[in-house]
């Protein structure tokens, strides 16, 4: 699937029939950086003041962060992560910003090979650890993060950004997950390799169900997704103070549910 060179080479990705090539590769020109706060505008339709500036992709290229950008054959930018250096104590590590891809772009798998490319470029730097944040109502990107990629979870903040004016979140407080992808650990090298994250678990300590379709039920009852938002608020604050972590998720078109185990790796 993978091919080296300056980027990474996504080799005949079929989508409905249609062979696809993308590129993955560091942002280097000015124009590319700027393509990014356009990107970001057009993905998530963030208020102008809520998009992450080109100062900031600019300076990141410089203190050590990463930018890669998915790009088509014709050089349009579609798609993006970056990722801005961090310390904890004296543990170095990367605080992912952003992961993005263009509509007419998603599901093809271009955010795990992103994220992928983010790993790959994160242990070549000497790093173990990249954080994120996502909504915990999220059930595509919480497959792509704890099945796809092996990440796990064990902190919730309500509101972690205060309102936020994007379509995606509608009102909604903006609580988040905090996300740890450890790279060189057993159920990261388990999911990049496309096995199951949690191995041979079994029955998980905990289970919390979150919404299958958030996006419509904001759309046909807002006080009901209030109501979901804080019931997987309380379970997860509950479960996370016993010791708890999110290894698994499992996610059709009916139901999603998050999977609690003790973490150990």
């Amino acid at each position: 699937m993978f091919s080296g060179g300056n980027g990474i080479h996504l080799e005949r990705v079929e989508i409905e029939r249609t062979p696809l090539n993308y590129t993955i590769r560091p942002c280097q020109k000015l124009e590319e950086l700027a393509a990014l706060v356009r990107v970001q505008r057009r993905i998530w339709g963030y208020a102008e003041h809520e998009l992450y500036p080109l100062r900031l992709f600019v300076t990141l290229k410089r203190i050590g962060g990463e930018v890669l950008g998915a790009f088509t054959p014709h050089g349009s930018l579609v798609g993006f992560v970056a990722s801005l250096p961090a310390w904890r104590g004296d543990n170095r590590f990367y605080h992912s910003l952003s992961l993005g891809v263009l509509r007419g772009h998603e599901n093809r798998g271009l955010g795990r090979a992103l994220k992928i490319a983010q790993r790959r470029a994160a242990l070549g730097a000497g790093i173990g650890l990249i954080e994120w944040t996502f909504d915990p109502l999220r059930a595509k990107n919480a497959y792509l993060n704890i099945v796809r990629l092996g990440a796990i979870a064990r902190c919730y903040q309500p509101d972690y950004y205060g309102q936020v004016q994007s379509r995606l979140q509608k009102g909604l407080p903006s609580d988040r997950l905090i996300v740890e992808w450890w790279l060189r650990s057993k159920r990261v090298n388990r999911a990049v390799a496309g096995k199951p994250p949690r191995g041979s678990k079994g029955k998980p300590a905990a289970v919390v169900e979150i919404p299958a379709n958030i996006d419509q039920l904001m759309q046909s009852n807002p006080r009901e997704a209030r109501r979901r938002q804080l019931a997987v608020r309380e379970q997860l604050q509950e479960f996370f103070a016993r010791n708890l972590a999110i290894t698994g998720f499992e996610y059709d078109l009916r139901s999603a549910r998050y999977l609690l185990d003790p973490y150990e790796d």
